[in-house]
């Protein structure tokens, strides 16, 4: 079995990458307003990264585009950060990538749409940044009105109890060997997490999805 590079970047691509997880993970995982306001069946997935290099091996990140119910289109960014330990400058990186995507609607001659910025975690050290940009560049009251700001939704995955991990077959195994992966009780939960294999190989795609889990 050949070496992967940045393997939890791939694993996470590989699960999220598939429409009906990433519509099972909007559906489970953002908050119950946006989801409410938001027609599932017109989300597809955009193979744009918007990563610094240098970041990736900090980071990967996904772009939905999804229709609201009122008939306008928005974007949800997902930017998963498999460090064990939190960023500080996170909503930073954020911003820097939002207007990327919003460039890229400019040169090509598309209209800009707002974007959700989510953040995935999955580290052993607990989330302690705070989840706006405001909280990292604490300008003084009377700067507040001219400093860019903006919150970002933050998916912490130590936060769920297992029960809590919804979704189909395929979205929680991905979701509970993310959350297991840098602890040392893995061996511990991996036969409920391997439990959930036996329906996913008996599709030729889940045959292929566990074998990436595996790997």
């Amino acid at each position: 079995m050949e070496d992967l590079t940045n393997p939890h970047d791939a694993f996470f691509k590989q699960t999220l990458s598939r429409v009906d997880a990433a519509r099972d993970f909007v559906e489970h995982y953002l908050p119950p307003e946006i989801s409410r306001a938001l027609e599932l069946s017109s989300l597809t997935i955009a193979k744009d990264s918007f990563v610094d290099k240098r970041l990736r091996q900090h980071y990967s990140d996904l772009l939905y585009t999804v229709r609201l119910r009122d008939g306008r289109d928005a974007r949800i960014y997902v930017l998963f950060e498999h460090k064990s330990a939190p960023d500080r400058r996170i909503a930073l990186d954020l911003l820097r990538y939002m207007v990327r995507v919003w460039e890229l609607d400019e040169k090509q001659r598309r209209e800009p749409l707002p974007i959700l910025p989510v953040v995935v975690y999955h580290g052993k050290a607990d989330w302690h940044v705070g989840l706006t940009l405001h909280a990292l560049l604490q300008p003084p009251a009377e700067f507040s009105p001219f400093v860019p700001d903006f919150r970002y939704w933050l998916c912490d995955l130590s936060t769920y109890d297992d029960e809590e991990i919804k979704g189909e077959v395929l979205l929680r195994a991905g979701l509970l060997l993310l959350k297991y992966v840098f602890h040392d009780d893995l061996p511990d939960h991996f036969p409920r997490i391997a439990a959930l294999f036996t329906e996913l190989a008996k599709s030729r795609t889940g045959l292929e999805y566990v074998e990436t889990m595996l790997r």
